[in-house]
């Protein structure tokens, strides 16, 4: 049985998406691949609403993550990495591997820091090159105030580098406006489309610094990169070809749908969501929650791994368990990419039925009603 999909990424693709995929390979070096690619870019930096070129590699999220130390940085310089889970402390095992000079601003999971701190820890360190920061934390769900961390930053020398993986899609990101100098981001969560595909855009003083990195790189030159697109509207290396014409359909289907719809739908579904869960007896981890997925911390006696197990054998529904420290005792719902209101019912009462199956009390019902009272609006 083919399990409907509801993880944090890689999430459901539409059909319209994967028929993109599907047609026959063009070359690389092409016209109309050039031609497609520059448009894609293009429709990529009106997402992140900035005026900067943005970069197309083949590469997961967690790629353009290294990719950002690697061009941004140079041996001995100092960064600050805002570290409240799995992917925060990515930021902080790039840089050490790089020989950057880490301050590793370590707060419980879950928790979103506030930009209060990082004007603090700006203050601190006046020599730090860079500030690692993750826009939604996607093991614990937590959202931060990237806005407001960018406004406190103007004045600092340290340029401010976003990762927006799980974040560019649902949530709004004004990367000019806000003056944000770095964003990276994957494109298999919200923007729909088959892993394989990652971005990047950068400002001014980013690219300042890129000039004078002197940290190793070859695939991931941003230079390199943006010159070849300059010259020839193409990237050095072979893109991954079909992956950019399924994005190019899913980026369309999100503008038709319009900008602002899109982040509202996302709203009323991690809104849902979470009332369906703590309707059950789970209890929301992060009290600023991002809204495109649910990570919740499993009632007493119930580990968090066997519900996935049941869900995905016995129901067909594939959820995520939790990460690391959070594994058996927390569970993450995806509700992005292709996931739509009317699918969330399949995975909350599946939720209820596995529930019931591995001996736990639930009242019939409960999720799904609480579920329907916030896509109803009641």
């Amino acid at each position: 049985m083919k399990s409907k999909l509801y993880t944090p990424g890689p999430t459901k693709v539409p059909g319209a998406v994967l028929g993109a995929v599907g047609q026959q390979v063009l070359h690389h070096r092409s016209p109309e691949f050039s031609e497609k690619i520059r448009h894609v870019q293009d429709e990529l930096g009106r997402l992140l609403e900035t005026h900067n070129d943005t970069l197309i590699f083949t590469c997961s999220g967690t790629g353009m993550m290294e990719a950002a130390v690697a061009n941004l940085l140079s041996r001995g310089d100092k960064a600050i990495c805002l570290n409240n889970g799995k992917f925060g402390q990515r930021w902080v095992d790039i840089c050490k591997v790089y020989g950057v000079d880490v301050v590793d601003h370590a707060v419980d999971w879950g928790v979103s820091i506030e930009p209060a701190a990082l004007a603090d820890l700006a203050a601190k360190h006046p020599d730090a090159k860079a500030v690692f920061v993750v826009h939604s934390e996607t093991s614990t769900g937590a959202l931060h105030d990237i806005e407001a961390m960018s406004k406190l930053l103007k004045g600092h020398n340290a340029v401010l580098v976003v990762d927006a993986t799980s974040s560019v899609g649902v949530h709004e990101i004004r990367m000019d406006e806000w003056g944000i100098d770095v964003v990276v981001a994957g494109t298999q969560k919200a923007l729909m489309t088959p892993p394989g595909l990652s971005f990047v855009s950068l400002n001014g003083r980013a690219w300042a610094l890129v000039s004078s990195s002197d940290l190793p790189k070859y695939y991931f030159d941003f230079t390199m990169t943006w010159k070849r697109l300059q010259k020839k509207g193409q990237t050095p290396f072979t893109t991954a070809v079909s992956l950019v014409y399924g994005l190019d359909v899913a980026l369309e289907m999100m503008d038709t749908e319009g900008w602002e719809n899109v982040y509202a739908r996302h709203a009323r579904m991690g809104a849902a969501v979470r009332a369906a869960v703590e309707a059950l007896g789970f209890r929301v981890l992060p009290a600023k929650p991002v809204n495109g997925l649910t990570v919740a911390l499993c009632p007493p006696g119930v580990d968090g791994n066997q519900v996935v197990r049941v869900l995905d054998d016995e129901f067909g529904v594939r959820i995520a368990g939790g990460q690391d420290q959070l594994s058996g005792k927390a569970i993450r719902i995806g509700h992005m990419g292709g996931i739509r209101e009317r699918d969330l019912p399949t995975v909350i009462g599946g939720l209820e039925r596995a529930l019931a199956r591995i001996g736990h009390k639930v009242e019939p019902g409960a999720g799904l009603a609480a579920l329907q009272r916030v896509l109803v609006g009641r």
